[in-house]
């Protein structure tokens, strides 16, 4: 008898350990082990020309960026700072809590967006990043039947909370395609980046799920 119920002890156990562990996993989308007050930014090379050998910030330095990539999100101390990267220097104040996508253009310009904080367990975030030079790109499943995210600016970004589901996605101006992505899984807890960007001419969708790098 004390066998069993010994048996069953570690079960339940075992089921709390899991289900602890993978709460831990939803809460730890952004900043699981970065210091209160911090705020974040990453950089994305929308250059398909070559890499970004490195980026700096407030002491900090984000190592090599493919092209058509995002680098993770490093964190800092909220503040004024300068950051350094392809030979340009582009100021940038970060509040605490907050995030920054800074862009590194094929002209070499820098554009800094902000991103959107997330803790929302129950639903994946997708952010819809429009780096071409059309104003009103929007984005739908990639059939162009169901839209996603209504018309975005030039530069600009929009965010919307969406189901855990598998789908393949499009941008679209004026109603016809300009370029699709495969099938993606978008999972609870996450938060998914979706950048239109122009290589030579013809946009292109790539996709990143959003990190922290704490080891920077």
């Amino acid at each position: 008898m004390k066998t069993r119920m010994h048996s069953v002890l570690l079960v339940v156990i075992s089921f709390i350990v899991a289900v602890n562990t993978a709460q831990a996993g939803e809460g730890a989308l952004y900043a699981a082990e970065a210091p209160d007050g911090a705020a974040f930014v990453r950089v994305v090379n929308a250059d398909a020309s070559g890499s970004l050998v490195q980026a700096e910030i407030g002491g900090k330095v984000i190592k090599e960026v493919e092209p058509l990539a995002a680098s993770p999100y490093i964190y800092l101390p909220a503040g004024t700072y300068q950051l350094e990267v392809a030979g340009q220097s582009t100021p940038m104040t970060m509040k605490k809590g907050e995030f920054y996508t800074a862009v590194v253009l094929d002209s070499g310009e820098t554009k800094v967006l902000k991103d959107v904080a997330f803790d929302n367990p129950r639903k994946a975030l997708l952010s819809f990043y429009n780096l071409t030079d059309d104003g009103g790109v929007s984005l739908k499943t990639a059939d162009g039947k169901v839209a996603v995210i209504d018309p975005v600016d030039s530069l600009d970004v929009a965010n919307r909370e969406i189901n855990a589901v598998k789908i393949a996605l499009g941008a679209f101006h004026s109603g016809e395609a300009l370029a699709k992505s495969a099938q993606i899984s978008l999972q609870r807890g996450k938060v998914f980046s979706v950048f239109a960007i122009d290589v030579g001419g013809s946009p292109r969708l790539v996709v990143a799920e959003n990190r922290v790098d704490t080891s920077v």
